[in-house]
């Protein structure tokens, strides 16, 4: 599991490891002095074990395409109160960029299922 140095804690650590997954987080510059821990620096630049480096690489990257993909659908224009509407409106646009994919790989346009602007419904 993926996650950035906010979420650092012994606690989402021995979380992460009870559920079975390897946690990959950055550890806060604070914290393990001296020792060749994964570290983010101001600047993002990413410092550590070669193996820590590149796993939080790709998971760094698929997770921006994805808050990217999410705010063409809308999840930056929510004009609601209240964390349980958020909550729904956010679910929603995650269901339809889903929605979007699956109806790509169902039509047999693979090539499609991430381009939500593309993937035209009536065309063969």
């Amino acid at each position: 599991m993926v996650a950035d140095s906010q979420f650092s804690s012994e606690n989402v650590r021995g979380f992460v490891e009870e559920l079975g997954a390897q946690p990959v987080i950055p550890y806060m510059s604070s914290h393990r002095r001296g020792e060749d821990v994964l570290r983010v620096d101001r600047f993002f630049r990413v410092s550590g074990p070669v193996e820590g480096r590149r796993i939080y690489g790709l998971g760094r990257a698929s997770v921006e395409r994805v808050n990217s993909r999410l705010g063409l659908v809308g999840v930056c224009d929510f004009r609601l109160r209240g964390l349980r509407s958020f909550l729904v409106h956010v679910l929603l646009c995650v269901v339809s960029m889903l929605l979007v994919a699956v109806a790509a790989l169902r039509r047999g346009r693979s090539w499609k299922a991430r381009s939500l602007y593309s993937f035209w419904w009536g065309r063969s």
